[in-house]
């Protein structure tokens, strides 16, 4: 269920932390990536999360450049470089430099090293090229950008001039789950990135419903 998934994202911010501090064993922070890697990929999240109709209404063509920010383990990432191949670029950016290195190996186990990279960013102001994107990607991540409207003025001079912001994530609930008994109240409705997006300079271009428990948002730039 993407509660679970919801729980898994808490241990991930212990992994943060971890890989802050001084250790004697670094495989086993790997180890632990990996492990919940298992949890983050499992069949269960195929049903609710719908990959392959996502990349689909993504409309990802062979030489697009992608970022993915909040990346993970790659889960969207390794499957928008399989889409862009062989002149194009995916590339999963995340603030855990475990789960960089995770995604490292995983485009070196799949043969994807050239369409498939991995960057360290920030939570607060992203790096990005100026004008080398064609899309950049946000799948449950939007609850931890710091100083989102500033956030995303800056990743506007990143796109390309026809590029998009693509925003997928959990819709408000408003009782408590079931399965976990959590009220994620942390969770951000679709009505504040509307706005959030059009304060920092954008337009929606598309909202799709289609996912069973989140929204799926398209953003362009507005014109001058």
């Amino acid at each position: 269920m993407a509660s679970v998934y919801l729980q898994i994202l808490a241990v991930f911010s212990v992994l943060v932390f971890a890989v802050s501090c001084k250790t004697k064993k670094p495989d086993t922070r790997f180890a632990e990536a990996t492990r919940i890697a298992t949890i983050l990929e499992s069949p269960d999240r195929i049903r609710w999360q719908m990959p392959d109709r996502v990349v689909d209404a993504l409309h990802l063509k062979a030489g697009d450049v992608v970022a993915d920010i909040g990346a993970g383990t790659g889960y969207f990432a390794r499957r928008f470089a399989e889409k862009v191949r062989p002149s194009g670029q995916s590339i999963g950016f995340d603030i855990n430099p475990t789960l960089v290195s995770y995604m490292e190996h995983d485009a070196e186990n799949r043969r994807l090293t050239e369409t498939y990279k991995a960057r360290l960013i920030t939570s607060r102001a992203p790096e990005l090229e100026s004008g080398h994107y064609d899309l950049i990607f946000f799948c449950n991540t939007y609850q931890y950008l710091e100083n989102r409207i500033s956030y995303f003025k800056t990743l506007s001079a990143s796109l390309k001039p026809q590029g998009r912001i693509v925003v997928i994530d959990f819709s408000k609930l408003d009782k408590t789950d079931e399965e976990s008994g959590e009220v994620p109240e942390n969770l951000v409705d679709k009505k504040t990135v509307k706005r959030e997006f059009k304060k920092a300079g954008f337009k929606l271009s598309r909202d799709l419903g289609f996912l069973p428990s989140q929204y799926f948002l398209e953003f362009v730039k507005a014109s001058p």
